[in-house]
C-alpha cells in the first residue's frame, strides 16, 4: 500500500505535523521526521533561501558548525542526523517555518483522540464525559502520533476502557463490519464541534456525528467534503506543510493574545450607559439624515440584521446611529461570529484538549495510584458579560489583531467545516437515515478484537 495517512476527521489535517526552528529557538521547538528535510545544494535553485542552513540534528545552534547544503552532503553526518534552519523566506514544506508561527500556538497540533463504539459490557469510568454516558461511544486515550495504514492503529493512552489501540480510520473499507472503526480528531478540534453542536441543536450530537460518518464512509465521501484551500493544498501523500498556511494547525482554543485582548474589552466598572464606548464618536450634523426619523423599533430591526462591517458604514452616514445600543452588538456578534464561543458559551474546556499523552505518560509513571484517582477535571472558560463587555470595541480588535491571533482564524476554519458537518446530519435526519436527535442509533456489532493490523484498502 506504501504510506497513507489517516486524517483528523472534523478539521482535515494531518497529526504528524513537523516544524522547523528558527536559529534563536531551542532544539525542542523543532520537531518531526528528518526525511521531511530535502538537503538543498544550491539555494537557488530550490525551495531554500540564502538564510538557510544546516546543523546536526538538535544542536545548540549557538555553538554548532552550520553548514551549507552543500557542506551538509559531504559532511561525515548521516543525511537522517541533518536538520535543515529555514530562512524567513524558506518554502521547503517538510514542515512549517518556525519564522511564521510560534511553538506556543501550535500545541495540541500532533495529539490526536478517537470515538469508539462501546462494547456489550462497557462500564462507566469516574472521567467519562456527560455524552460518554448517555450515547453508544466513548473517548479513547490520546495519541501523539498516526502510523501509516499499513502499519495499524494508534496507541494511546490511557487505555480508557479497556482500548489501548482504536483502529482509526476516515474510510470504512468494510462497510459489513463498521463497529471496528474509530473516528479520529485533534481534541481540539471535538471541542469545537461541541460548542458548534450545543449552539445548534443545544446537546452535544455525537450520536448524530458518528451516523454521518458511516453514512459517508468512503474515500471518495471524505476526499470530496468541502474544506479550507490551505487544507486542500496540504493533502498530500506525506503532509505538505506550505508557507502561508501556518494557521491551520494552530490551537483553535488556547490562542496566544487573546485573553488580553478579551480583557482590553470589559468595559469600565460602573459604566451603564448600555452603549459602546467607540459608538459615541461625533459627526457632522446633517439635515437631510431620513434615518433619524424612524422609530426605535426599526432602528433596532435594521441594525440586528447587518453585519459589524456595514454597522460600521452606516455609521458614517448617519448621526443617528452613532449611539449603538450595546444589547444590539452582543446580537450581531453572537450572529455573525458564533465561533467565538466566549461570547455565549461557559463550557469548560475538556481535560483531554489540555494535555498531551507524553505528559500523561510521565504522570503515571511519577504516581500511578494519583493519577488512577486523578479525575482528570475540565478547564474552565472565560465567558464575556453580555453587558459588561464593549462588543464593537472587541470587533474592531479582533479584526486589527487577526493577523496575529492564528489559532482564532483556524477556530472560525474549524468551525465552518463543523457547520457543515451538522448541516448533512440534519439533512440526514429529514431523510430519516439517523435517528433523532436525543435518540441512540441501532446497535453495531462490534469485533472483539478491534486492532488494525490485518487492515487492507480495497
Amino acid at each position: 500500500m506504501g504510506y497513507s495517512e489517516v486524517l483528523c476527521h472534523l478539521c482535515g489535517v494531518s497529526f504528524n505535523i513537523n516544524r522547523f526552528r528558527t536559529e534563536n529557538e531551542p532544539p525542542e521547538a523543532a520537531w518531526g521526521s528528518s526525511m521531511n528535510t530535502v538537503i538543498e545544494e544550491d539555494p537557488d535553485d530550490g525551495r531554500c533561501e540564502k538564510r538557510c542552513f544546516y546543523v546536526q540534528w538538535g544542536a545548540d545552534l549557538q555553538t554548532a558548525t552550520r553548514f551549507t547544503g552543500e557542506e551538509a552532503i559531504s559532511s561525515h553526518i548521516p543525511e537522517d542526523e541533518i536538520e535543515h534552519i529555514p530562512g524567513p523566506e524558506c518554502t521547503q514544506n517538510g514542515g512549517y517555518n518556525g519564522h511564521h508561527i510560534p511553538v506556543e500556538a501550535m500545541k495540541g497540533c500532533q495529539e490526536l483522540q478517537c470515538l469508539v463504539l462501546k462494547p456489550d459490557d462497557w462500564t462507566p469510568q469516574t472521567d467519562d464525559e456527560e455524552f460518554e454516558i448517555s450515547s453508544s461511544y466513548f473517548l479513547s486515550g490520546l495519541s501523539d502520533y498516526m502510523p501509516s495504514r499499513d502499519i495499524g492503529g494508534p496507541e494511546v493512552f490511557p487505555a480508557r476502557h479497556g482500548e489501548s489501540s482504536p483502529y482509526a480510520e476516515n474510510v470504512m473499507w468494510d462497510p459489513e463490519d463498521a463497529g471496528k472503526y474509530a473516528m479520529p480528531f485533534h481534541p481540539t478540534c471535538f471541542e469545537i464541534f461541541k460548542r458548534a453542536s450545543l449552539r445548534r441543536q443545544g446537546v452535544v450530537d455525537v450520536e448524530g456525528l458518528m451516523q454521518w460518518w458511516r453514512l459517508e464512509g468512503s474515500y471518495e465521501d471524505f476526499e470530496d467534503f468541502p474544506r479550507d484551500h490551505a487544507v486542500m493544498d496540504g493533502g498530500e501523500q506525506w503532509w505538505s506543510h506550505n508557507l502561508g498556511d501556518e494557521y491551520i494547525v494552530a490551537n483553535p482554543c488556547f490562542v496566544p493574545g487573546l485573553e488580553p485582548l478579551l480583557q482590553s474589552s470589559e468595559q469600565a466598572k460602573g459604566s451603564e450607559s448600555g452603549e459602546s464606548e467607540l459608538a459615541i464618536m461625533s459627526t457632522s450634523a446633517s439635515n437631510n439624515d431620513v434615518l433619524a426619523k424612524l422609530p426605535a423599533e426599526i432602528k433596532h430591526a435594521i441594525l440586528v440584521e447587518l453585519s459589524f462591517k456595514d454597522i460600521a458604514n452606516l455609521r458614517l452616514v448617519s448621526r443617528t446611529f452613532q449611539h449603538l445600543p450595546n444589547s444590539v452588538l452582543y446580537e450581531v456578534t453572537v450572529r455573525d461570529t458564533p465561533w467565538l464561543y466566549e461570547a455565549w458559551s461557559s463550557l469548560p474546556i475538556s481535560h483531554w484538549a489540555t494535555t498531551r499523552k507524553e505528559t500523561m505518560v510521565q504522570k503515571w509513571d511519577d504516581d500511578t495510584e494519583a493519577f488512577t484517582r486523578s479525575a482528570h477535571p475540565a478547564m474552565p472558560v472565560r465567558q464575556l458579560s453580555r453587558t459588561g463587555t464593549d462588543w464593537l470595541r472587541l470587533h474592531a480588535e479582533l479584526f486589527r489583531n487577526q493577523k496575529s491571533l492564528l489559532g482564532l482564524r483556524n477556530r472560525r476554519r474549524i468551525w465552518k467545516d463543523c457547520e457543515q458537518i451538522l448541516d448533512r446530519i440534519d439533512k440526514y435526519r429529514k431523510e430519516d437515515k439517523i435517528v433523532p436527535l436525543g435518540n441512540r442509533a441501532p446497535a453495531i456489532p462490534r469485533p472483539a478484537n478491534s486492532d488494525s493490523d490485518d487492515s487492507e484498502e480495497e
